[in-house]
C-alpha cells in the first residue's frame, strides 16, 4: 500500500502518532516521516489504515497499489 502524509493539512494533534510509531512530526510539531519523504510504498498495515480514518484533517491517505 502507499502511504501519504499532506503536512500542509496537519493540525499537529499527535493522534496518528498513537496508532503507529511510522509518524513522526516536524520542529513546529506537524506530521513526517523519518525518512524526510511524503510518500512511502510499505506492506499493508491495519494500524496505518487506521490513523488514516482517524486524523481530523485528512492529513494521511492510504492508496492501495
Amino acid at each position: 500500500m502507499i502511504i501519504q502524509i499532506l503536512p500542509e493539512q496537519c493540525i499537529a494533534c499527535g493522534l496518528c502518532h498513537t496508532y503507529n510509531p511510522i509518524f513522526n512530526y516536524d520542529i513546529d510539531g506537524l506530521v513526517r516521516f523519518d525518512t524526510g519523504d511524503t510518500e512511502l510504498d510499505i506492506a499493508p498495515d491495519a494500524s496505518l489504515v487506521q490513523a488514516a480514518k482517524e486524523c481530523p484533517t485528512r492529513a494521511i491517505v492510504v492508496k492501495k497499489n
